[in-house]
């Protein structure tokens, strides 16, 4: 048994689902939510591994937000002992920036669009199982470059880095994968203004959410069971 530490940025953005298959595995989970004043622990400790969530802060917010650069130097030493590490959205910036690469504002993508799995994601342990091309619900602004040495998973029209790989247990994952039709509900519910800034209608991602949401979840569910699996 394993404990997974998860760090979670803002209500709206929990694990989901991730947390649903930690619960049903023989792994403890260990949730530190860092909008509520949780400390960033300084070391790997007994952590088996670390699932880092999403936010709206990007990472070079590291001034008003110093957290973020305890996350990344956290990452680091997640990397250097080769634990396993997923992250979502933000998390997965922040893995890349872990490794030196540049995460910068770009063009906004945010509801469900079409995702297509790359030939390293054919072979990979955790997303081989996801059909070639599948909807996700995106919501980001910030882009980054495929990080050195990373096997390019996952892209969109919009984002040409949606998934990548770092070694063989690192995963930084840009789709909402964790999220069930309620959290999508929420999201949207709690983003409105968001929107309609971006030019959004939340009708239109609402209509595909009660499409897509439930099979995508399926989908993610498996994909969480065999990250867990890199645990052992």
């Amino acid at each position: 048994m394993s404990e997974v530490l998860i760090l979670q940025h803002q209500v709206g953005e929990g694990p989901g689902t991730i947390l649903d298959e930690i619960k049903k595995s023989r792994h403890v989970a260990h949730l530190l939510r860092i909008d509520q004043g949780v400390g960033i622990p300084r070391s790997v400790g007994n952590s088996g591994g670390i699932v880092v969530m999403g936010g709206s802060m990007g990472v070079y917010d590291q001034a008003e937000w110093p957290y973020l650069k305890e996350e990344i130097a956290l990452l680091k030493l997640f990397l250097k002992e080769d634990r396993p590490i997923l992250g979502i959205c933000l998390g997965a910036q922040l893995l890349a920036a872990a490794v030196g690469t540049e995460v910068k504002p770009g063009v906004p993508e945010m509801g469900w669009f079409g995702v297509r799995k790359l030939p390293d994601a054919f072979k990979d342990p955790v997303l081989r199982r996801l059909p070639e091309n599948f909807p996700a619900l995106m919501w980001h602004g910030d882009h980054f470059a495929l990080p050195q040495g990373a096997a390019h998973l996952l892209s969109t029209d919009r984002c040409a880095c949606a998934g990548f790989r770092l070694g063989k247990k690192a995963y930084g994952l840009v789709p909402h994968l964790e999220m069930n039709a309620a959290m999508v509900d929420e999201m949207v519910a709690e983003s409105r203004k968001e929107l309609a800034a971006a030019g959004v209608e939340p009708a239109q991602i609402l209509e595909d959410s009660s499409e897509h949401a439930e099979p995508v979840e399926e989908l993610a569910r498996v994909m969480w069971r065999a990250w867990l699996a890199l645990l052992d």
